[in-house]
């Protein structure tokens, strides 16, 4: 078993263009990784606990099993870290009425994996964070964010093992402001086996299956049984077309606020990638049947491209037509396994950039139509991101759907090698038509970090938070003020809050 950790001497980030060098990789033994879900009390759900524990169970079985017969199995690199953050929010509790100041004390520890070889291909993120508020607005809780996918080969092109988990906070309420009370835990992991069978050098038929689970703190929780077979077709090298089924049960636990259901997907996919440029285009038609309820039919229609303009810009194309739900989004989440925890390119960076848009606590299936658009340069000192997204959301079930426009700017530029100024602004507009209701979120960010030593930083940010709403009582504005201290062995690691 070979480990090795990097160390950054200009500051270390997780699929962030801040990002940047490190020195010459020195051999380690493998550090465990923190366990999964977030907020509440001081107490993790156990639903959710338990998901990263079958997340870290199975990681480490795969590796028990490689290294059978004595090779080495494992050569990958990890960084690790920690931090302590202490904010000032003018109106933690973000209403008109009764505006509440409030210090919070944040102590995070985390770690960040990536292993590419012939056998294994996975990267993770965890991170366990106990946040305390000093004058008891909220009570303290303990959260935990993991984003980990791996790819086990155990017959090259033949058989494979994919694991995919996502641990975070959900918004309960997505007319309420995004306080600590309308935060809840949810999970949601993904494994199970593929096989492929070459007929010839242009065809190869694939089977698959997978088991998935979305569990929350609270009602809602469900498995998933799925299966699927793709028949794949070369047409050049860097050039597929497939014919793809999947069909997919879904069993909420009961008490259950929605019925069960079938989802079947029949649909043609197109894809060529390179070195620098990707395509993928999707189209076909998604059927759900509910279990003793009625049908819903739609259209499947999915395009993604990433583009490298020069050496130092990248552009990324996401449209999407689909049925879906809150489980099925929020693992779309996870990052490949292929992918760079430390983006190197800006062709690389564009395509970390995770999805914008609302993520909402639901097990109602919905029609989502979104638009997005990102933009990354990176120069030798100044590097930005600017995003922009639009989105219509349609729920079969609940009378609450609605339309979000929104877009960020995120600048960084690299002072000297040990200081490093960055700004942030964000805009959302929401609209519910049945509600009658509009509001429009803007953030503004500006921070400061100096390194004292290639693994220890201080950081100090401020931070104005707005709404503006048609509904009374509904509008606020919070000031905030952070001070950080942060500790990470390398660039695959950035000491941060998650929340």
């Amino acid at each position: 078993m070979a480990l090795s950790s990097t160390t950054n001497r200009g500051f270390p980030g997780f699929a962030d263009p801040d990002a940047s060098g490190g020195r010459k990789q020195r051999s380690r033994q493998p550090v465990p990784a923190p366990a999964s879900a977030v907020r509440g009390g001081s107490r993790a759900s156990d639903a959710s606990r338990a998901s990263l524990y079958r997340l870290g169970a199975c990681c480490f079985a795969a590796v028990s099993f490689t290294c059978s017969g004595g090779a080495p199995a494992l050569a990958g690199q990890y960084d690790y870290g920690a931090g302590l953050a202490l904010t000032h929010d003018s109106d933690i509790t973000r209403t008109s009425t009764d505006p509440r100041a409030e210090w919070t004390e944040a102590l995070f520890a985390g770690i960040a994996y990536a292993e590419r070889t012939a056998d294994l291909t996975a990267r993770l993120l965890a991170q366990v964070e106990r946040r305390s508020f000093v004058r008891n607005t909220y009570r303290d809780d303990t959260g935990y964010f993991l984003n980990g996918a791996a790819v086990w080969t155990l017959a090259p092109q033949q058989f494979s093992w994919t694991l995919e988990d996502i641990a975070t906070e959900s918004l309960l309420n997505l007319t309420a402001p995004d306080t600590p009370a309308n935060r809840t835990k949810t999970n949601s992991l993904s494994t199970g086996p593929e096989f492929a069978f070459r007929v010839n050098p242009a065809n190869q038929p694939v089977i698959g299956a997978r088991y998935g689970r979305y569990d929350i703190q609270g009602p809602g929780d469900n498995q998933r049984y799925t299966g699927y077979a793709r028949w794949v077709h070369r047409l050049s090298e860097p050039e597929k077309l497939s014919l793809n089924y999947e069909a997919a049960r879904v069993d909420f636990t009961p008490p259950a606020l929605f019925p069960n259901f079938l989802r079947q997907d029949q649909f043609l996919r197109y894809e060529t990638l390179s070195p620098l440029n990707s395509l993928s285009l999707e189209g076909g038609t998604t059927h759900i049947q509910r279990y003793g309820g009625d049908q819903t039919n739609g259209r499947l229609a999915r395009v993604t491209a990433l583009h490298a303009l020069t050496s130092e810009t990248a552009v990324r194309l996401n449209l999407s037509d689909q049925i879906s739900d809150t489980a099925t989004d929020l693992i779309r989440g996870v990052a490949q396994a292929t992918s760079t925890l430390t983006p190197a390119t800006p062709f690389e960076s564009a395509a970390a950039v995770p999805l914008a848009g609302s993520n909402v606590t639901t097990g109602d299936v919905y029609r989502s139509q979104r638009g997005e658009l990102i933009y990354v340069a990176r120069g030798s000192r100044i590097e930005y991101n600017l995003q922009g997204y639009t989105r219509r959301v349609n729920f079969v079930t609940l009378d609450e759907d609605y339309r979000e426009a929104g877009g960020r700017l995120a600048l960084t530029w690299i002072q000297t090698g040990s200081v490093r100024i960055y700004a942030y602004a964000d805009y959302l507009k929401r609209t519910f038509p049945s509600l009658q209701e509009r509001d429009t979120d803007r953030s503004s960010t500006l921070g400061v970090t100096y390194r004292f030593t290639s693994s220890l930083s201080a950081s100090v940010e401020g931070r104005l938070m707005e709404r503006e709403s048609n509904i009374p009582l509904q509008s606020f504005l919070d000031r905030r003020v952070m001070l950080l201290l942060g500790y990470s062995t390398g660039p695959q690691y950035i000491a941060t809050s998650r929340r």
